[in-house]
Protein backbone atom coordinates (compact mmCIF):
# COMPACT_ATOMS: atom_id res chain seq x y z
CA UNK A 1 0.00 0.00 0.00
CA UNK A 2 2.56 2.65 1.12
CA UNK A 3 6.23 1.95 0.45
CA UNK A 4 9.19 4.23 1.21
CA UNK A 5 12.65 3.21 0.01
CA UNK A 6 15.88 4.79 1.20
CA UNK A 7 14.31 8.18 1.93
CA UNK A 8 16.66 10.99 2.88
CA UNK A 9 15.41 14.44 3.91
CA UNK A 10 17.27 17.38 5.37
CA UNK A 11 16.50 21.04 6.13
CA UNK A 12 19.13 23.72 6.67
CA UNK A 13 21.86 21.09 6.98
CA UNK A 14 19.87 19.19 9.64
CA UNK A 15 19.17 15.59 8.59
CA UNK A 16 15.60 14.62 9.54
CA UNK A 17 15.97 11.05 8.34
CA UNK A 18 18.37 9.05 6.23
CA UNK A 19 17.88 5.70 4.44
CA UNK A 20 14.35 5.49 5.83
CA UNK A 21 12.50 2.36 4.70
CA UNK A 22 8.81 1.93 5.55
CA UNK A 23 6.17 -0.55 4.45
CA UNK A 24 2.58 0.08 5.51
CA UNK A 25 0.17 -2.69 4.48
CA UNK A 26 -3.38 -1.97 3.35
CA UNK A 27 -6.00 -1.43 6.08
CA UNK A 28 -3.48 -0.85 8.89
CA UNK A 29 -3.67 1.91 11.49
CA UNK A 30 -0.09 3.18 11.83
CA UNK A 31 1.34 6.01 13.92
CA UNK A 32 4.62 7.82 13.24
CA UNK A 33 6.26 8.74 16.52
CA UNK A 34 9.14 11.14 17.13
CA UNK A 35 9.90 14.18 19.28
CA UNK A 36 8.74 17.57 17.98
CA UNK A 37 10.78 18.82 15.04
CA UNK A 38 12.14 15.39 14.13
CA UNK A 39 10.26 14.87 10.85
CA UNK A 40 6.79 13.43 11.58
CA UNK A 41 4.83 16.09 9.72
CA UNK A 42 7.49 16.27 7.01
CA UNK A 43 7.10 12.56 6.29
CA UNK A 44 3.33 12.99 5.86
CA UNK A 45 3.98 15.86 3.44
CA UNK A 46 6.47 13.72 1.52
CA UNK A 47 3.86 10.98 1.14
CA UNK A 48 1.50 13.48 -0.51
CA UNK A 49 4.14 15.04 -2.74
CA UNK A 50 4.10 18.43 -0.99
CA UNK A 51 7.77 17.93 -0.12
CA UNK A 52 10.37 16.16 -2.23
CA UNK A 53 12.97 13.88 -0.66
CA UNK A 54 16.68 14.53 -1.25
CA UNK A 55 16.93 10.84 -2.16
CA UNK A 56 14.69 7.78 -2.25
CA UNK A 57 11.40 6.60 -3.72
CA UNK A 58 7.80 6.52 -2.51
CA UNK A 59 5.07 4.34 -4.01
CA UNK A 60 1.40 4.18 -3.04
CA UNK A 61 -0.90 1.41 -4.30
CA UNK A 62 1.95 0.36 -6.57
CA UNK A 63 2.22 3.78 -8.23
CA UNK A 64 5.47 5.69 -7.99
CA UNK A 65 4.92 9.10 -6.40
CA UNK A 66 6.04 11.47 -9.15
CA UNK A 67 4.78 14.40 -11.19
CA UNK A 68 2.86 12.11 -13.56
CA UNK A 69 1.00 10.21 -10.82
CA UNK A 70 0.65 12.81 -8.05
CA UNK A 71 -2.90 13.96 -8.83
CA UNK A 72 -4.21 10.40 -9.05
CA UNK A 73 -2.52 9.46 -5.76
CA UNK A 74 -3.86 12.53 -3.94
CA UNK A 75 -7.42 11.47 -4.87
CA UNK A 76 -6.92 8.37 -2.73
CA UNK A 77 -5.85 10.37 0.33
CA UNK A 78 -7.78 12.29 2.97
CA UNK A 79 -5.42 14.78 4.61
CA UNK A 80 -6.44 15.95 8.10
CA UNK A 81 -4.13 18.76 9.23
CA UNK A 82 -3.52 19.80 12.81
CA UNK A 83 -5.15 23.13 11.99
CA UNK A 84 -6.45 24.97 8.96
CA UNK A 85 -5.37 28.38 7.78
CA UNK A 86 -7.92 28.97 5.06
CA UNK A 87 -10.34 31.82 4.26
CA UNK A 88 -13.33 30.08 5.84
CA UNK A 89 -15.48 31.06 8.83
CA UNK A 90 -17.10 27.74 9.68
CA UNK A 91 -17.51 24.10 8.72
CA UNK A 92 -20.09 24.81 6.03
CA UNK A 93 -17.69 27.24 4.35
CA UNK A 94 -14.94 24.61 4.53
CA UNK A 95 -17.19 22.02 2.89
CA UNK A 96 -18.02 24.46 0.08
CA UNK A 97 -14.32 25.14 -0.45
CA UNK A 98 -13.64 21.39 -0.57
CA UNK A 99 -16.64 20.95 -2.93
CA UNK A 100 -18.28 18.37 -0.65
CA UNK A 101 -21.42 20.22 0.50
CA UNK A 102 -23.41 17.16 -0.69
CA UNK A 103 -21.78 15.12 2.11
CA UNK A 104 -23.52 17.21 4.78
CA UNK A 105 -25.27 14.25 6.45
CA UNK A 106 -22.02 12.23 6.58
CA UNK A 107 -20.21 15.10 8.28
CA UNK A 108 -23.05 15.46 10.80
CA UNK A 109 -22.87 11.74 11.62
CA UNK A 110 -19.13 12.01 12.28
CA UNK A 111 -19.70 15.10 14.44
CA UNK A 112 -22.08 13.10 16.62
CA UNK A 113 -19.54 10.26 16.90
CA UNK A 114 -17.01 12.84 18.05
CA UNK A 115 -19.34 14.18 20.75
CA UNK A 116 -20.51 17.35 18.99
CA UNK A 117 -23.90 18.72 17.94
CA UNK A 118 -24.77 18.73 14.23
CA UNK A 119 -25.11 22.51 14.47
CA UNK A 120 -21.33 22.77 15.00
CA UNK A 121 -20.94 22.87 11.19
CA UNK A 122 -22.44 26.37 11.06
CA UNK A 123 -20.69 27.81 14.13
CA UNK A 124 -18.00 30.42 13.54
CA UNK A 125 -14.53 28.95 14.08
CA UNK A 126 -13.55 32.05 16.08
CA UNK A 127 -16.40 31.39 18.54
CA UNK A 128 -15.66 27.74 19.38
CA UNK A 129 -12.85 26.05 21.27
CA UNK A 130 -9.72 24.65 19.63
CA UNK A 131 -10.90 21.13 20.39
CA UNK A 132 -14.33 21.73 18.83
CA UNK A 133 -12.71 23.19 15.73
CA UNK A 134 -10.30 20.26 15.43
CA UNK A 135 -13.11 17.70 15.73
CA UNK A 136 -15.24 19.62 13.20
CA UNK A 137 -12.36 19.54 10.71
CA UNK A 138 -11.89 15.79 11.33
CA UNK A 139 -15.62 15.14 10.76
CA UNK A 140 -15.62 17.09 7.49
CA UNK A 141 -12.44 15.45 6.20
CA UNK A 142 -13.66 11.94 7.05
CA UNK A 143 -16.79 12.56 4.97
CA UNK A 144 -14.54 12.49 1.87
CA UNK A 145 -14.45 8.69 2.34
CA UNK A 146 -11.06 8.11 0.69
CA UNK A 147 -9.12 4.86 1.14
CA UNK A 148 -6.10 6.43 2.88
CA UNK A 149 -6.39 8.81 5.83
CA UNK A 150 -3.38 10.84 6.94
CA UNK A 151 -3.64 12.81 10.19
CA UNK A 152 -1.16 15.28 11.67
CA UNK A 153 -1.30 15.44 15.50
CA UNK A 154 -5.02 14.57 15.57
CA UNK A 155 -5.26 14.88 19.37
CA UNK A 156 -3.31 18.13 19.84
CA UNK A 157 -6.28 20.26 20.98
CA UNK A 158 -8.35 17.48 22.56
CA UNK A 159 -9.00 16.50 26.17
CA UNK A 160 -8.87 12.83 27.16
CA UNK A 161 -12.61 12.24 26.70
CA UNK A 162 -12.51 13.71 23.19
CA UNK A 163 -9.39 11.66 22.37
CA UNK A 164 -11.24 8.47 23.30
CA UNK A 165 -14.20 9.44 21.09
CA UNK A 166 -11.82 10.12 18.20
CA UNK A 167 -10.08 6.77 18.74
CA UNK A 168 -13.46 4.97 18.69
CA UNK A 169 -14.49 6.84 15.54
CA UNK A 170 -11.27 5.98 13.69
CA UNK A 171 -11.39 2.35 14.81
CA UNK A 172 -14.97 2.07 13.49
CA UNK A 173 -13.86 2.92 9.94
CA UNK A 174 -13.82 -0.09 7.64
CA UNK A 175 -11.39 -0.76 4.80
CA UNK A 176 -9.19 2.28 5.48
CA UNK A 177 -5.42 2.65 5.74
CA UNK A 178 -4.68 5.19 8.45
CA UNK A 179 -1.37 6.95 8.98
CA UNK A 180 -1.00 9.51 11.76
CA UNK A 181 1.78 11.55 13.34
CA UNK A 182 1.44 11.78 17.12
CA UNK A 183 3.21 11.38 20.44
CA UNK A 184 0.00 11.14 22.51
CA UNK A 185 0.13 8.04 24.71
CA UNK A 186 -3.56 7.14 24.41
CA UNK A 187 -3.50 7.51 20.64
CA UNK A 188 -0.34 5.43 20.30
CA UNK A 189 -1.90 2.62 22.34
CA UNK A 190 -4.86 2.49 19.95
CA UNK A 191 -2.96 1.87 16.69
CA UNK A 192 -1.81 -1.39 15.06
CA UNK A 193 1.81 -0.30 14.56
CA UNK A 194 4.18 2.48 15.65
CA UNK A 195 6.99 3.70 13.42
CA UNK A 196 9.68 5.58 15.34
CA UNK A 197 11.77 8.07 13.41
Amino acid sequence: MIQCQNLHLSFNQKVLFSDLNIHIPEHRNVCISAPSGEGKSSLLKLLQGYLLPDQGKISINGLLLNEKNIQKIRKWITWIPQNIHLPVDNGLDLMKLMEISSEHSKAEAYLEQLGLEKSMLSKDFSQISGGEKQRTIVAICLSLDHDIIMMDEPTSSLDEESIQLLIQCIQSLKGKTILSASHNASWMKSVDQIIKL
